[in-house]
């Protein structure tokens, strides 16, 4: 909704196509450039809510400068906060919930006041905006919720404070850090649904139940459709798992290798001609033709023998017992058989999915039943397969037949009537009949967000050399920058999405020097245990964003999605943020040695030299933040930007 504002106030010229093929021809008016400053200002934020929340850890000036001189002079925070992408938005909330957790932290010692009440609101506010960006935003919530754990354990050790402060600190903690984000969590997706007027037909839409589909005031039938489903009506069939989509088919038929060269048959998660079916009895040739005056409109009912024909390819749905393509323990799903051929293999049960149904009595309802579809010969199930379709079916998503028949408690096997479309019939609101509530409606967009996230498998669309294959990464690639991702490119203009090595090998180096410097940190408080309060406050801080480093990059590990370089890019902020507090005490170690030169040349010298080979690093290497440049012909000119062989553009 952020990126929607900012096209909004730029005039986005909202009917214009994206042709991915051709991804450079920019639009005349150019309001994307609108979009991409308006998106800028998100990369902004971000460097000035790292220097305030170095500021506040270290109270270092030079701490903060130092943060802030890594991010700015980073090849892949740039790149990626100049384009209009999510991931500007993401990071920045991210950061804002850990500046002001630590705000909040900062006034503990004032519990109750006006400062600690508003940032503990802040906080909150922060998370639960972070959380509706990207589920990413997880990371953050957890990193401020051991904080606030180790708070009131704090709070519980004193001995002094009673009972009753201790309930008090718990119920502000939860109104601030859990109601809060949650209430405005929530909100984002009620305004989200009061401001979509336009979607019943947008693509992806099967990606939701046609109850879900009803709510947009878009939906052109609703207010007249047929709520039986008679013979001959020309109909959509939806499955109820998502993601999965429309039943559809086309002329294009599978390998040969299979067995069958018929029509594949597929889901689908948009609305077109392909998806049309039309009901017919097994006895019958044609489509019963609704604009006929002899037709007589008869309910299909539950136990009933059809055939459903689609009705752009004219092929029936059939099946038999050849292996699917994909989800090999099952039997293949085809169109086939012209309009007035019989096939046994052609020949389904409808069954409805409700107690009580009675054969030949209880009808099928637009929206409103579940039912099974399993063929008469084989006794198998239609239902969707275990994947997608390779190249030759498009990367739709498999419908095959489960020889296992009928199973009541696979909600894999149920399908849905969304458009039932019939002139002889008289139509029904079925928008005042079926309708689904905004918290419904908000619940069935998590089931669909959770089903999407949880297919982003390791998916070699394009084989195992394919593109998938060069874009994404493994988390020990990112901080020691073995792969970037590779953005669209030209042979005049190439992006490679990769960090600085000037910058990330040092926040490597001062990662792995922590375990020393905190050994040597704790000897010394050891043998001095009354040390001044800005070292425990370092320590503290240090522990902080330490952990945030963690929290948002050792998850990856675990995880057996795609993933792609721009998912360190949090933990790089934290990194870097350790790197200035670090760095800065180094400098601080140095000052306090006797040198020749003097202690109060000694900052200022480091400090120029750092920016002076940071600003030289970007300077050198700003095509890869800006786009490395190419001679126009078929060899680009990268061969200098890439510092290793495993960066491929």
């Amino acid at each position: 909704m952020i990126v929607a504002a900012i096209g909004y106030m730029a005039d986005q010229n909202v009917s214009m196509p994206i042709d991915n093929d051709r991804p450079y021809e920019y639009p005349q008016d150019q309001w994307h450039i609108l979009m991409r400053m308006g998106v800028s200002l998100f990369g902004v934020f971000q460097v000035v809510t790292s220097f305030l929340l170095v500021w506040e850890i270290s109270r270092s000036l030079s701490a903060a400068y130092i943060t802030t001189l890594l991010i700015v002079c980073d090849s892949a925070a740039h790149a990626y906060n100049r384009l209009i992408l999510l991931d500007p938005i993401l990071v920045w909330f991210i950061l804002q919930s850990a500046y002001s957790s630590v705000k909040f932290w900062s006034c503990r010692d004032r519990p109750f006041g006006v400062r600690w009440w508003l940032w503990l609101l802040q906080t909150g506010v922060c998370l639960g905006l972070t959380f509706a960006v990207k589920y990413v935003g997880a990371f953050v919530v957890v990193l401020v919720g051991l904080q606030a754990v180790y708070d009131l354990w704090q709070q519980y050790c004193d001995t002094s404070a009673g009972l009753m402060n201790l309930i008090k600190h718990f119920l502000a903690r939860c109104v601030g850090l859990v109601l809060v984000p949650i209430l405005l969590y929530l909100s984002t997706f009620v305004l989200h649904l009061h401001l979509l007027h336009k979607g019943a037909n947008s693509p992806g839409i099967g990606f939701h139940s046609a109850q879900f589909r009803l709510s947009f005031p878009d939906h052109n039938i609703s207010r007249h459709t047929p709520s039986v489903v008679m013979y001959g009506s020309q109909v959509t069939l939806l499955s109820a798992v998502r993601p999965s989509g429309y039943l559809t088919t086309s002329y294009d038929l599978y390998p040969p290798e299979y067995g069958a060269e018929h029509q594949v048959i597929a889901l689908d998660m948009n609305l077109d001609e392909l998806n049309a079916w039309g009901f017919k009895r097994v006895d019958e040739g044609r489509l019963a033709d609704m604009t006929s005056d002899e037709y007589v409109a008869q309910p299909v009912a539950h136990g009933d023998l059809v055939r459903l024909l689609n009705v752009f390819t004219e092929r029936h749905l059939h099946t038999h017992r050849v292996r699917a393509p994909i989800t090999r323990h099952m039997y293949m799903a085809t169109g086939f058989g012209e309009v007035d051929e019989f096939y046994e293999g052609s020949v389904w049960r409808v069954l409805l999915d409700e107690p009580g149904a009675e054969p030949g009595v209880t009808p099928l309802r637009a929206v409103g039943s579940w039912f099974r579809l399993i063929n008469n010969r084989t006794g198998c199930a239609l239902r969707p397969g275990l994947s997608k379709y390779p190249s030759w079916g498009f990367g739709a998503w498999e419908a095959a037949c489960d020889p296992k028949g009928v199973n009541l408690k696979d909600v894999h096997q149920l399908w849905q009537i969304d458009e039932n479309v019939n002139p002889k019939v008289e139509g029904t609101d079925l928008k005042a009949l079926y309708e689904m509530s905004t918290l419904n409606k908000i619940v069935e967009l998590h089931q669909v967000m959770l089903n999407s996230n949880s297919k982003l498998k390791v998916y070699d669309f394009e084989g195992e050399d394919g593109m998938q294959k060069l874009l994404r990464s493994h988390p020990w690639m990112w901080p020691v920058l073995y792969r970037g991702c590779p953005g669209h490119g030209t042979t005049w203009h190439s992006l490679y999405f990769v960090g600085s090595p000037h910058v990330y090998f040092l926040n490597l180096a001062v990662l792995c020097l922590l375990p020393l410097l905190w050994v040597v940190s704790e000897v010394r408080r050891q043998r001095r245990p009354r040390q001044p309060a800005e070292c425990s406050r370092i320590r503290e801080g240090l522990l902080y964003l330490l952990l945030g480093w963690a929290l948002h990059y050792l998850p990856f590990w675990a995880m057996q999605r795609i993933l792609y370089f721009h998912h360190y890019l949090p933990s790089f902020f934290f990194s870097t943020m350790i790197s200035g507090v670090v760095v800065d005490g180094l400098i601080g170690g140095l000052e306090r040695l006797p040198l020749p030169l003097g202690r109060q040349f000694v900052r200022p010298t480091i400090l120029a030299a750092i920016s002076a080979f940071y600003v030289n690093s970007f300077l050198t290497n700003w095509e890869l933040a800006f786009g490395v440049p190419g001679d126009g012909t078929s060899e680009l000119l990268v061969k200098r930007f890439l510092y290793f062989d495993s960066w491929e553009m």
